[in-house]
């Protein structure tokens, strides 16, 4: 007699739909400059957000978050996002990175 065997899958029941959610992404714009092993950031898309660190990555981990809070509270008022347009180049000794922020 051949039993068959059950296969792991046919025991779940299927999952339900996911909810389609509307999550804003917004672009974060740094210009980053190192000097004396400083590592310092400014969002050149919006105006006064500036960061340092010993590494590009903590500086980034630092400046990310000012950026998301700030973009979050205009967002939340529905008051319009003062973007710096058209965004300004980077200086002669600063590197661009261009960051996609999900609120």
């Amino acid at each position: 007699m051949s039993q068959k065997k059950s296969n792991s899958t046919d025991s779940q029941a299927p999952s339900p739909p996911m909810a389609q959610v509307d999550v804003p992404a917004f672009s974060c714009i740094v210009h980053l400059t190192v000097e004396g092993g400083v590592h310092r950031g400014r969002v050149a898309n919006l105006d006064g957000i500036e960061a340092v660190g010993s590494t590009e990555r903590e500086m980034l981990g630092k400046i990310v978050p000012i950026f998301k809070r700030t973009v979050a509270e205009f967002h939340q008022r529905g008051d319009s996002i003062p973007w710096i347009t058209p965004v300004p180049e980077p200086k002669a000794n600063e590197t661009k990175r261009f960051i996609p922020v999900h609120l």
